[in-house]
């Protein structure tokens, strides 16, 4: 299939972007704190880096958020700066249906559609945004046919008059997994403020993972951090799982001694925690490995994690115990992390991505796919055209680029939920996990959203538009 790519853009054109697995950063605001500039590492597996010359300490300058790499033929610079921020949510809310509907000719808005001929109903998982079409069988009308606990799909299309070619299968859609979890239909809920629920972290829990020697902890292979809301025992919700990929030498959080953030070091090690405590109040489980190397190891750090998880959610002793929707997990990372997030997107357990400034080749994908980029990385916004490259190089699924023109390649994490890529994020798998299709609008259609947002420019393939 061949897609058509839109722009869209309310300020003027003239900008370029590039791929960036870890780009560095010189200039630019950040948003709370300062960083310090560093430089880009060598070259990644894979993949092309941008913006600097190899593997030089990085120096010090105000309210920018580029790191260093300071090996060479490691995989590149890593965000810095700002203050590590906390949100919280306060209590549930919604309280409709258990489960939905995943059999053929489902509605293509991302709802649970109705069951048509051979569909059959999943144990708990809910339907899954406005995806792309489905390797499971197809109505006469639409693009969805799931298996058991699949999830539902098309971007747009109708619900099947005879459900003929809708199929079981015990797999769900794609090699995809069902879920035992039985739970209330997600309501809906604002991307841009922290959402209902409390955050609690586990810390150093799981497996032993990831590459050695890794660039922050040395010969010590680092465990996971875990970050969901409180109350999930007690929810009433079946909770989607996040796999989350830090950037080179950086973590979900500080974890001293090693992992810091001390502008007067230049160390810059633990500054995603804005983003883990958001998605988690609004009710992903996030699972983040503390390898500071995500992109290298057979299997992938975050591979590993999310194998464990999944056994706790069918062990009866683990708070995870039948209450994660194992058949909706998405997959996201910043710049190596990127990397990794795309050299995993051929695992079908992944029912959609995300990346923020980094990307690779993705050989295989089984749903849609969000790629950000700053417009003030690189040289001539090169970063943001590389990435278009692999953006656009998916055709058999949704594919869309916001290029956040003001960010840099780290002060996107401390602009808050009200800023492009905390809000995108979680509009992204609030739509495509837990089946608010209250979102669609902000990705898919004529004059989406984020399409007419002046803070942004925008590259979508054909079957977003529809």
């Amino acid at each position: 299939m061949t897609c058509r790519y839109e722009v869209f853009s309310p300020k003027s054109l003239g900008f370029g972007c590039a791929l960036l697995l870890f780009a560095s950063c010189s200039s630019g605001s950040g948003g709370g704190g300062t960083a310090a500039g560093g430089q880009a590492g060598q070259s990644a597996t894979s993949g092309t880096t941008s913006g600097g010359s190899s593997g030089s300490a990085g120096t010090a300058s105000s309210s920018n958020t580029g790191g260093q790499v300071a090996n060479s033929s490691k995989t590149g610079g890593t965000t810095g700066g700002g203050q590590v921020g906390t949100t919280s949510g306060g209590s549930t809310a919604g309280s409709n249906q258990a489960g939905t509907t995943s059999g053929g000719g489902t509605a293509g808005s991302g709802q649970a559609g109705t069951t048509s001929g051979g569909g059959t109903t999943s144990s708990g998982g809910q339907a899954a945004g406005a995806g792309g079409s489905q390797t499971g069988g197809t109505t006469s009308g639409g693009t969805g046919g799931t298996g058991s606990g699949g999830k539902s799909s098309g971007s747009s299309g109708q619900a099947g008059s005879t459900g003929t070619a809708g199929q079981t299968g015990s797999p769900g859609v794609d090699g995809g997994l069902t879920s035992a979890c039985v739970g209330k239909q997600w309501p809906t809920a604002d991307p841009t403020s922290a959402g209902p629920f409390d955050v609690a972290a586990e810390k150093k829990v799981g497996p032993l993972a990831g590459y050695t020697p890794d660039p922050i902890y040395g010969d010590e292979q680092q465990r996971f951090n875990i970050y969901r809301p409180k109350n999930l025992a007690d929810s009433g919700y079946c909770h989607p799982i996040l796999v989350w990929a830090n950037g080179h030498t950086d973590n979900p959080e500080q974890n001293p001694p090693m992992c810091v953030l001390d502008s007067a070091a230049n160390k810059w090690c633990g500054q995603y925690l804005p983003l883990m405590n958001h998605l988690a109040s609004h009710g992903f489980v996030v699972i983040a490995s503390l390898s500071t190397t995500t992109s290298k190891g057979d299997p992938l750090p975050t591979i590993v994690g999310l194998d464990w998880l999944l056994k706790q959610a069918e062990d009866s002793t683990s708070v995870y115990y039948h209450r994660l929707d194992t058949a909706h997990i998405g997959a996201l990372g910043h710049s190596e992390g990127g990397m990794s997030t795309c050299m995993s997107a051929k695992d079908p357990r992944f029912s959609a991505i995300a990346t923020v400034s980094g990307t690779t080749t993705i050989t295989s994908i089984h749903g849609p796919a969000l790629f950000f980029c700053g417009g003030k990385e690189g040289t001539n916004g090169s970063v943001c055209d590389n990435i278009q490259k692999v953006a656009s190089s998916i055709t058999d699924q949704p594919s869309m680029l916001i290029n956040n023109l003001n960010a840099d390649h780290g002060s996107w994490v401390y602009e808050g939920g009200k800023g492009v890529d905390l809000s995108g994020l979680a509009a992204w798998f609030r739509l495509h996990l837990m089946g608010d299709t209250a979102h669609r609008k902000r990705f898919f259609g004529d004059g989406c959203t984020f399409c007419t947002d002046s803070r942004v420019k925008v590259y979508r393939n054909s079957l977003m538009t529809q």
